[in-house]
């Protein structure tokens, strides 16, 4: 028995061995998920696949340190090129790599929520609309960050505010490029649309990653769906882990159908259930 399934109860080494196509893997808490994915990623390895050819996608930069570590304590200098991080780690990483291509230059920078409502705060002196040093630069800054991932607001708010939202939209990505930035919205906007503007690298990027992963799927939400879309190649050769039965990020536009519909979007889906 290969020594990543020892100490593995047997629908645990199922998912660990299931190799072809999409995989739904079912895991509540204390169900062992962290160690299948680690089990899989570095049985993977050992059985000969590249490891830079393996992406693990997590929500935290904790979860995909500790993915890595687990899986080097026992391979070593072979799992070199285990890529595990977040998405928007994943999204940096493929704009680092493609700069000039996403519009950026080389050496970009990037800015955290505060810094976009410095910029705000600067573009609301342009307009002319009474009470402007007034308005809450959180509440409109988020709302600027709803028409951008969704294309219409989400969030109640007064009709002043969705008025200068929607004037200030533009006026702040043109901000953001002509400052050489990326903020943290950008991150997996950008990528999706070089993506969907250079086939080539797309093309590249499919025949360099022959097996992803994605850690705690019932928190993501439609725009980190259609990034794993993009990813995935023809081979379908997807893991997710989630919990069926909570959706602790709800606030960050979690929709807790992708998991339960998982089966129904990808085809011959397999499906294993973890018990505890």
């Amino acid at each position: 028995m290969s020594r990543w399934l020892q100490s593995l109860n047997p629908e645990q080494q199922r998912a660990v061995l299931y190799r072809e196509g999409p995989l739904l893997i079912l895991a509540g808490a204390g169900s062992g998920k962290t160690t299948v994915l680690v089990a899989r990623a570095g049985s993977l390895i050992e059985s000969g696949v590249r490891a830079d050819s393996i992406c693990v996608l997590t929500f935290t930069n904790k979860a995909a340190r500790e993915l890595k570590h687990r899986v080097q304590q026992k391979l070593g200098r072979s799992s070199r090129g285990l890529w595990a991080g977040t998405f928007h780690s994943f999204g940096l990483n493929l704009l680092r790599r493609h700069a000039s291509q996403a519009g950026l230059p080389s050496h970009f920078g990037i800015i955290d929520h505060s810094d976009g409502q410095a910029v705000l705060k600067d573009l609301l002196r342009t307009l002319s609309v009474p009470g402007r040093d007034k308005f809450d630069l959180e509440k409109l800054l988020s709302l600027i960050n709803e028409l951008r991932l969704v294309g219409r607001f989400r969030s109640p708010a007064e009709d002043e505010y969705r008025d200068v939202a929607e004037v200030l939209k533009d006026r702040y990505l043109k901000r953001l490029q002509s400052l050489g930035v990326v903020d943290f919205e950008g991150l997996l906007l950008k990528p999706l649309e070089l993506l969907n503007e250079h086939p080539e690298i797309k093309e590249a990027l499919h025949q360099s990653l022959r097996y992803l992963m994605v850690d705690e799927f019932q928190d993501t939400n439609s725009l980190q769906m259609e990034l794993i879309d993009s990813i995935m190649n023809k081979d379908r050769n997807l893991a997710v882990v989630g919990d069926d039965d909570q959706s602790i990020y709800g606030w960050r536009g979690a929709e807790v159908t992708h998991i339960l519909d998982f089966p129904k979007r990808y085809q011959n889906c397999e499906v294993i259930r973890l018990e505890r």
